[in-house]
């Protein structure tokens, strides 16, 4: 699948990730990578002559914007702005079932699941230990649409990480019962009939001081004949699926309205 640039100048370049693929590798063999599409086979590594710094991570499985610097210092100004959590990233997500909110605040710390020896795979965390830590995690979740999807009931989602850590948005939908369509990893391996996973992201907003970047992707999952010819839509919340209806629910997603919508707050109780 082609690697779409999204922006470009002397510092960045945006692209929209496809889904199924690395963003990098340290193996020369693998070709099915970000760096590979983009710039030479080398292009992730300190010893190129012209190397891309990855300053964010978006799942092998994960779709959409993905911002890489083409310097040391641009780097580091970016890093900046995800270490202040002062960017904005918005996750459009399919999930399985209808979820019993319209908006939700998910508040589970995230660490390593120890029952997964050898795997990468996270879980939501009571409370850190020395043999499992754990990291604050915060994800607020505003539901779109509702339908069905192969005749199970799913949901279309708008997802905000105010936190950014691993599989963080995976791990938060499955522990609250509703796993991403398609997350293999996360519905303990049952989740194997679509085509992908149903997780992209569709917006990020960069605030620099001179200017401010704000990359969008198109609606990604109804332009795909494979997911549009198998969900029946019963129930849209609020219109999303065209660039100024989406930058509109993002603003309801950050004002985190809550008045006239049912509200959820999703945390482990002292």
């Amino acid at each position: 699948m082609a690697v779409t640039k999204l922006h470009e100048d002397d510092d960045y370049v945006i692209v929209n990730k496809p889904y199924d693929m690395f963003i990098n590798s340290n193996d020369e063999s693998e070709k099915n990578t970000v760096a590979c599409r983009i710039a030479s086979h080398d292009s992730h590594l300190s010893t190129s002559v012209n190397p891309l710094h990855f300053v964010q991570r978006l799942d092998y499985s994960t779709s959409g914007v993905l911002c890489i610097a083409k310097n040391k210092k641009a780097a580091a100004r970016v890093g900046r702005l995800f270490e202040k959590r002062l960017t904005r990233k918005y996750y459009m997500a399919v999930l399985r079932r209808h979820p019993p909110f319209e908006v939700a605040d998910i508040k589970y710390a995230i660490g390593v699941d120890p029952s997964e020896e050898g795997a990468h795979r996270m879980r939501a965390v009571r409370a850190a230990s020395p043999t499992c830590p754990a990291r604050a995690a915060h994800t607020r979740v505003l539901t779109l649409e509702s339908g069905t999807y192969c005749g199970e009931p799913a949901s279309v989602v708008l997802l905000k990480p105010i936190t950014g850590r691993s599989h963080q948005l995976r791990v938060h939908c499955m522990t609250i019962g509703h796993t991403i369509l398609g997350d293999y990893t996360y519905s303990n391996r049952a989740d194997t009939a679509p085509h992908r996973m149903f997780l992209h992201a569709t917006r990020l907003v960069l605030p620099f001081q001179s200017n401010t970047l704000d990359i969008q992707t198109e609606e990604p999952f109804f332009a795909d004949e494979q997911f549009a010819s198998k969900w029946e839509s019963e129930k849209v919340f609020f219109k999303y699926r065209s660039r100024e209806d989406f930058v509109s629910v993002c603003d309801v997603i950050d004002e985190n309205r809550i008045d006239g919508l049912r509200y959820q707050e999703f945390c482990f109780q002292e």
